[in-house]
């Protein structure tokens, strides 16, 4: 038998740190840290300048970033806001009223590049009188942004429109006159009237061609009869547009019931809010205006207080039909107008008051300026189609 190998001695473990690390990797290791914690000792002072304008660089960046978009977005919006609530009043000069015309075609345009405009060559023809043979045809075309048709203050607190228009008040021909008052609960009342060197019955004609609304009226986008009532109203689907803001458009459409009352049939007295007299004062009507609520079928009181014999047509949105508008209701009123008429001719007055309050969120001070504009456009839109008509049947035309 061979003798077993003799045994190898035994190796000694490496010293240990207690905790159970070698020492020699524990002395490498607290030597490497406290070589790094020299080196940064030795470099603090500038890492912390470095630290310190890096930090500094970024809070100048962010502060130019929020300056631009203050200057370019947030300072034209606060200014456009500033002056749709805190216009000033407008100054004492009486400043050329903003009318709006029949197109006339540039000299490098011939009427048929624009058929969907009636050129003053062809309404001295007589075509004003018969404009539902073109369908597509538009009397008026309204150039530039028709906000400026009211001036700064006009028809707020201050700016001098009248309560009413009594038959003793005689507007500037082809000048309207617009007067905005708060309503409960983020309502507004607008009223507007305009004075025609026309016929009654020639601006109540124009009102009540229900299919050729849009071709008159400038604000509308679109136009629809869905159905006509025994006594001549309608019920009739409309798309409205104006700019409230630089970029900001607002469309609004609604489905409105439209009845029409005449001197035969006039307007019920239980279905008008208030009247006024000559005498009330400005502010005592404003105020009661501010407290009187919206309330559906009590149609707020027409702009002209007459006791000439008179035409109304109350229009107001359908409850559940799809729309904008939480309440709309408005009552234009056509009159004679025999105290402001030179001797032998006819002159008229049309008037509507409107009440509106948007749904949702939106702040009714945001679009009355910009509604108040578009009507008073709109009246001056009917003022030119109606005189139009009535200079096309003189007998020397």
């Amino acid at each position: 038998f061979a003798a077993p190998p003799p045994d190898k001695p035994p190796s000694l473990p490496p010293p240990t740190h207690p905790h159970g690390m070698p020492s020699l990797y524990l002395r490498e290791g607290m030597m490497f840290l406290l070589s790094i914690l020299a080196v940064a000792s030795s470099h603090a002072p500038q890492r912390c300048a470095a630290v310190r304008g890096g930090l500094l660089r970024v809070g100048a960046t962010r502060f130019r970033v929020r300056e631009r978009v203050r200057e370019r977005f947030l300072r034209p919006v606060s200014r456009r806001l500033h002056s749709l609530f805190f216009s000033s009043r407008p100054s004492p000069s009486t400043p050329q009223p903003i009318d709006i015309t029949i197109s006339t075609p540039l000299a490098s345009t011939s009427p048929g590049d624009r058929p969907d405009i009636l050129y003053t060559t062809e309404a001295s023809l007589g075509n004003l009188g018969n404009i539902g043979d073109a369908p597509e045809m538009r009397v008026v075309d309204v150039e530039g942004d028709t906000e400026a048709a009211l001036l700064p203050g006009e028809g707020k607190a201050g700016g001098g429109s009248p309560v009413a228009l009594f038959d003793e008040i005689c507007l500037e021909p082809g000048d309207p006159v617009v007067r905005i008052e708060d309503a409960p609960g983020n309502g507004v009342r607008i009223f507007t009237g305009i004075d025609i060197q026309s016929t009654m019955d020639e601006v109540w004609n124009i009102l009540t061609d229900y299919e050729n609304l849009h071709r008159v009226v400038p604000s509308l986008v679109s136009n629809e009869v869905l159905e006509k009532k025994e006594g001549g109203g309608a019920r009739i689907y409309q798309i409205g547009a104006a700019k409230v803001l630089p970029g900001v458009n607002f469309k609004a459409s609604m489905t409105l019931d439209v009845d029409v009352y005449t001197e035969d049939n006039p307007l019920p007295e239980e279905k008008i809010a208030t009247h006024v007299d000559i005498d009330t004062s400005s502010e005592e009507v404003r105020a009661k205006g501010s407290r009187l609520p919206l309330k559906r079928g009590i149609f707020p009181r027409p702009f002209a207080e007459t006791s000439l014999p008179k035409r109304d047509i109350t229009m107001a949105n359908v409850e559940g039909a799809p729309g904008d508008f939480d309440h709309y209701q408005g009552v234009w009123r056509v009159q004679p107008l025999e105290t402001c008429a030179p001797d032998g001719e006819q002159y008229s007055r049309l008037t509507y008051a409107v009440e509106i309050k948007p749904k949702g969120l939106l702040p009714v001070g945001l679009i009355e300026r910009r509604i108040a504009a578009d009507l008073k456009v709109n009246l001056m839109a009917i003022r030119t189609v109606a005189e139009g008509r009535a200079a096309a049947t003189q007998p020397n035309n």
